[in-house]
């Protein structure tokens, strides 16, 4: 009984701490702006993010948005589900580079592209629910100004920066309109250069292996 109450001691001023700690870690209360660390949804990971939008009243009021991630991503959580940065290990930051919530706490402003990368584009579009290619519409971009279409024709295209409005002018897409996006310069295999058609609404991103 002795020996009992001398390991019971001598671990007192651990005990504490231990059982705190992840009480600690959980919010109380969550503010737009504010950065957390939120559930991965898998293997007890965690990511980076940062509170969007808080609800007052609601079940589940704070609204993360995980950095470097889609829209898709955000999710609603009650405060207790979230932990306070550096409070747990997070994975790395998402490969989505013009995320305006990243880019917000970087102090950065979103990139425009100046010109259309070269190179090849390929298409495809969602139809019932399932991915199908587009081979016909692909296309190359082979210098300002020119392309190259799917069966090997030769067109021209016109870019506007400030929109980032595209048409094509001969070839197999003449007359098709878009909206070309590009993350960043140099483009990043993890979200390459993309044109949505405005029309069909495929979308053709460059071929990057």
């Amino acid at each position: 009984m002795r020996n009992m109450r001398f390991v019971l001691l001598a671990l007192a001023p651990l005990m504490p701490l231990a059982l705190a700690a992840p009480v600690q870690a959980q919010l109380q209360s969550c503010t737009v702006g504010q950065q957390v660390a939120m559930p991965a949804g898998y293997q007890d990971k965690w990511l980076q993010a940062v509170i969007i939008e808080v609800k007052p009243g609601d079940t589940h009021p704070c609204r993360a948005h995980p950095l470097g991630y889609t829209p898709y991503a955000d999710f609603s959580y009650k405060p207790s589900a979230l932990r306070a940065m550096e409070s747990v290990p997070t994975q790395p930051i998402g490969g989505i580079v013009d995320d305006p919530h990243l880019l917000a706490l970087k102090g950065q402003k979103a990139f425009k592209a100046t010109r259309v990368a070269t190179g090849h584009y390929e298409c495809a579009a969602f139809t019932g629910g399932r991915l199908e290619v587009r081979p016909s519409l692909e296309f190359t971009i082979v210098d300002k100004g020119n392309y190259r279409d799917a069966f090997g024709g030769r067109g021209t295209y016109a870019f506007d920066a400030s929109s980032g409005a595209m048409a094509f002018r001969g070839g197999a897409l003449d007359g098709q309109r878009g909206l070309y996006k590009q993350a960043g310069d140099p483009p990043v295999k993890t979200q390459p250069p993309e044109f949505n058609f405005d029309v069909s609404h495929d979308t053709c991103t460059m071929a990057m292996r």
